[in-house]
């Protein structure tokens, strides 16, 4: 019985002094144990993109003709090529699922045509735009990945001079470089499509960021 019992106590004292062993490497005999250091995982990303945009918006020339009425003919372009800069912020949710929430700037100049008459001009105009976005975001591959892929789908919300307005729904992919570290870098391509002001806009987004993992 107390052959028993030693065994027992001696069990339950190597049980006990597993989790702090499992702390320290092996070293030669009559060596201090070093500690091993454990890897720190970071969920959740800040990051601010800076990059370009290639927008193009399009309309109809429609002209009036006196008692014949309105006549609508071919459509034309509006060319925007901005500067684009905004923070972002990635909140994993559980495992590979995360929602992004944005903040977009465009600063640029927007060209297109305008008629008077029948004579056609070219117009431009510095154009400041503020993008509010959302997005669900997939991460391919765990937190300790040092190069981790993602894909996103959402939308934005343009706000433009003069109070006009419109949206645009998102779709693109990119990825993080240095994921595992505290800071990183990532690259996107962001797809854009929707309405402003009353007619369709279509643009493409190639941004690069520093990123804060925390």
């Amino acid at each position: 019985m107390r052959n028993l019992l030693r065994t027992f106590v001696a069990c339950f004292a190597l049980a006990a002094a597993a989790p702090a062993a499992a702390q320290y490497t092996f070293t030669q005999p009559g060596q201090q144990p070093q500690p091993v250091q454990q890897l720190q995982l970071w969920n959740n990303v800040a990051r601010v993109n800076v990059g370009v945009s290639f927008f193009n918006s399009g309309y109809y020339n429609c002209n009036y003709w006196g008692w014949y009425g309105y006549s609508c003919g071919s459509g034309s372009f509006v060319s925007y090529i901005p500067f684009t800069v905004g923070p972002q912020i990635d909140f994993n949710l559980q495992g590979m699922n995360n929602i992004s929430v944005g903040f977009n700037v465009f600063l640029g100049t927007a060209t297109g045509t305008v008629y008077n008459g029948p004579a056609a001009v070219s117009v431009s105009n510095s154009v400041t735009i503020w993008e509010p976005t959302i997005d669900y975001v997939a991460k391919f591959g765990p937190p300790s990945m040092d190069t981790v892929g993602r894909f996103r789908i959402g939308g934005g919300m343009y706000i433009g001079p003069n109070s006009e307005l419109g949206g645009a729904f998102r779709i693109g992919g990119g990825a993080s470089f240095l994921n595992s570290n505290r800071l990183g870098i990532g690259l996107d391509l962001v797809l854009e499509g929707g309405g402003y002001n009353g007619y369709w806009i279509g643009g493409l987004q190639l941004v690069a960021s520093p990123e804060f993992h925390f």
